[in-house]
């Protein structure tokens, strides 16, 4: 029987791995973990600014979508007012010679026509005439013309001439006054329109 027994070592072998490996380990692990943060951080901001911008272009769209139903809106609008002002010229353009020569041709004898005033349908006139029958006489036929619609006498005064020097150099003190309407007047622009188009 020999003197020793032979050693024999059932544990398993331990190997000590250098302290720089283990530090190149979590440095790598490290990287490797780092690198994955920083892609999700990209990933989700890359995402969270796509959605902005898909957000910001539909906003976009719809502002030009808008803007262009209002330009074509407005364009309407626009042809329409010029339609609309067309119309008005047309409705409101009155041949006022007509009228002026029916204002004249009512005139009693040595009565004139001294002043004429037209806006839209109202017409202003002053007339002189020797006497108050004349005068009566005019506003009659100014009530009963087929071209006005309304007659309102405002006022009628009476004035006189400057006096008159004779031959000799004296004042003639015998002038005798006139008299003065002021008449307010609304024509009927159908009518007017009617017999100037029949005149051309």
């Amino acid at each position: 029987m020999p003197d020793r027994l032979p050693e024999i070592n059932l544990l398993p072998e331990v190997r000590h791995e250098s302290a720089a490996q283990a530090i190149l380990l979590f440095v790598f692990v490290g990287l490797v973990i780092i690198s994955f943060i920083v892609m999700g951080f990209l990933y989700f901001s890359t995402n969270s600014k796509l959605s902005s911008a898909q957000t910001k272009s539909n906003e976009l769209s719809d502002e030009r979508d808008t803007l262009l139903i209002q330009k074509a809106s407005l364009e309407t609008d626009e042809d329409s007012h010029y339609e609309q002002a067309v119309n008005f010229a047309e409705y409101y353009a009155v041949p006022t010679s007509t009228l002026i020569t029916e204002l004249n041709r009512l005139l009693p004898e040595k009565s004139y026509l001294s002043e004429y005033a037209y806006s839209n349908a109202q017409v202003n006139i002053v007339t002189h005439f020797e006497t108050l029958d004349t005068a009566a006489n005019y506003t009659s036929k100014l009530i009963n013309s087929e071209y006005l619609t309304d007659t309102k006498v405002e006022s009628i005064n009476t004035f006189s001439l400057k006096e008159e020097e004779a031959d000799d150099g004296s004042a003639q003190f015998d002038v005798i006054p006139r008299y003065e309407g002021n008449f307010s007047l609304t024509i009927d622009k159908r009518k007017i329109k009617e017999e100037s188009a029949t005149n051309e």
